[in-house]
């Protein structure tokens, strides 16, 4: 069972959860009449903050928080990001495929309802970091306007129920450098066979612990360290090598991997 979580103090939350309730068939379970269940997806609400939860309300396999992004530029922009405080070093767990399965879900839902917003992965930030199952947030940003626009709304919810009941295969993958939008480790998570699930940023203080840390907190495994090459310190790059050497992990450049027309960097 897979758990959709929003706070009901969160503009964007309460919106997708409206658009969840009206597009899908999510039926109240009467032991417990704040959850709905759709399939084997569960849904309900919480007074709390999404980045405060220490433990799900639920019994789950994997939890998706419906949330609201905040940014100063207030650019209207659908993103997908795993949580982690990595100043820290306290990652919750991810889960590329429910990454990836999002994300390429906003964009098809971002054409479909013509909506002038981009779509992109972020960088791991913030919490909750301490649940024992998989955690991914999908969002509406980045200011009040977007947060109540039931268009984006609606993106969001079928992006979320999309991952939560046909999480794509993929070749599991940590992406390291770059900006906090990621633009690179986007086009990878979207032009290729690759999932993206933690990223590392180039402003973030990379070792080999948080790294590795990386690595043990993603649902099963990684086959790759996606690196965005340019967007990278020289130390970085050789943090990445020396893991990735002593664990026997690929490290590639987004540009192999990408298509020609993207392979750039």
């Amino acid at each position: 069972m897979r758990l959709i979580l929003a706070s009901t103090g969160d503009p964007a939350g309460k919106n997708i959860v409206a658009r969840l309730l009206e597009l899908y068939d999510f039926e109240p379970m009467a032991e417990q009449s704040n959850v709905r269940v759709c399939k084997d997806v569960l849904l309900t609400t919480m007074a709390s903050e999404a980045v405060q939860v220490l433990a799900p309300s639920l019994a789950a396999d994997e939890v998706i928080f419906a949330s609201r992004h905040t940014s100063e530029s207030g650019r209207p922009t659908l993103t997908v990001h795993v949580p982690g405080e990595l100043e820290k070093m306290e990652l919750a767990e991810a889960s590329p495929p429910t990454v990836k399965t999002a994300l390429k879900a906003l964009v098809g839902m971002r054409d479909e309802l013509r909506l002038a917003y981009d779509v992109s992965l972020e960088a791991t930030h913030h919490g909750p970091t301490r649940l024992d199952v998989p955690v991914t947030f999908v969002e509406i940003g980045s200011s009040p306007e977007q947060w109540r626009d039931e268009k984006a709304g609606e993106a969001v919810a079928r992006a979320i129920m999309a991952a939560a009941t046909s999480p794509v295969k993929c070749r599991h993958a940590i992406g390291l450098g770059g900006p906090h939008y990621a633009p690179r480790h986007t086009d990878v998570s979207l032009s290729t066979d690759v999932g993206v699930g933690h990223i590392l940023p180039k402003y973030a203080s990379i070792d080999e612990t948080l790294l590795e840390r990386a690595i043990v907190r993603t649902r099963g495994g990684i086959e790759l360290l996606v690196l965005d090459w340019k967007g990278m310190s020289s130390e970085q790059r050789q943090i990445s090598k020396r893991v990735a050497d002593r664990l026997g992990i690929r490290a590639v450049r987004t540009r192999e991997i990408l298509p020609p027309s993207k392979g750039l960097n």
